[in-house]
């Protein structure tokens, strides 16, 4: 079991949601609204996850937070102006979640 401790919590990520609007001439646009800020804690890859062999390229994050019912994986998150995609989504108790988040083009949220 993993525990959260509130003085951890130092970082703030923003949740966005993907919006699809279909434009008159048929073009799909899509936006991402911005939605709910939480403080969470930035956590090292488990070493296991690190020496898995494989070499990454993109930039990843995990993040731990108070459990949230509303949070996905069609959602993406803003960290330190860096955009990331949730790639998984670890329950770690009932009160507490694990984010693997991926940034693979080093996309910058403007």
């Amino acid at each position: 079991m993993t525990l959260i401790k509130a003085g951890a919590l130092r970082e703030q990520v923003t949740f966005e949601r993907k919006v699809e609007t279909v434009q008159p001439s048929g073009a799909v646009l899509v936006q991402w609204m911005q939605g709910k800020t939480l403080r969470a804690e930035l956590v090292q890859e488990s070493a296991e996850t690190f020496l898995s062999g494989t070499e990454h390229t993109e930039d990843r994050k995990v993040f731990r937070l108070w459990a949230c019912k509303w949070i996905n994986t069609d959602l993406r998150l803003i960290h330190a102006d860096r955009t990331y995609r949730i790639a998984k989504i670890v329950p770690l108790d009932r009160l507490g979640l694990e984010l693997h988040c991926i940034n693979a083009v080093n996309e910058v949220h403007s």
